[in-house]
């Protein structure tokens, strides 16, 4: 009973503070259907192609057919330095930084970017000796995961985006 209480208490605070989701729908259209006609650009090498596929799962949602009026532009890199390092010279944690500056641009010819912005990620992991296939392995998940990461990054700075731009056009 009590933690039902607390939350209502939350709620009731948030929404007294002009918090709503960014998803929430909007006078003028939800972000969610802005979301859907944005084109992600061909991100270069395949760490670029997963961060490409999570943009577009997140934008597209169920296989949405709008038209496209936005292209997403994003310069993405993953940089890695070993941190640890062993008596014999040999690394023993290796962390990894994932960097992403993207533009949102209109689909019109000549225009100037309408949103930019970076995400950026870090992880990391610990070296096993001989462990060849753990570090093939994690590498592959890594790359995984700061798509994931930056992909969320991203679209939560789109979203937002599109809803002030749909307040804006409501006044």
């Amino acid at each position: 009973m009590g933690r039902g209480l607390c939350l209502v208490a939350i709620l009731v605070s948030l929404a007294g503070c002009g918090f709503t989701p960014v998803y929430a729908p909007v006078a003028g259209g939800a972000p969610q259907s802005d979301l859907a006609k944005v084109f992600v650009a061909v991100i270069p090498d395949r760490p670029g192609q997963l961060l490409r596929q999570a943009l577009q799962v997140r934008l597209e949602g169920a296989g949405s057919s709008e038209a496209k009026l936005y292209t997403l532009s994003v310069n993405y890199g993953i940089s890695g330095e070993s941190i640890g390092i062993n008596p014999d010279s040999s690394s023993s944690f290796t962390r990894f930084i994932a960097t992403a500056n993207w533009s949102l641009l209109s689909a019109k010819p000549g225009t100037p970017s309408l949103v930019t912005g970076v995400a950026i990620a870090q992880d990391g992991y610990s070296v096993i000796v001989n462990q060849y296939f753990y570090t093939d392995l994690y590498n592959a998940t890594i790359d995984q995961r700061f798509a994931d990461n930056i992909a969320n990054q991203i679209v939560i700075r789109l979203a937002a985006y599109f809803r002030n731009q749909a307040k804006v056009a409501a006044r």
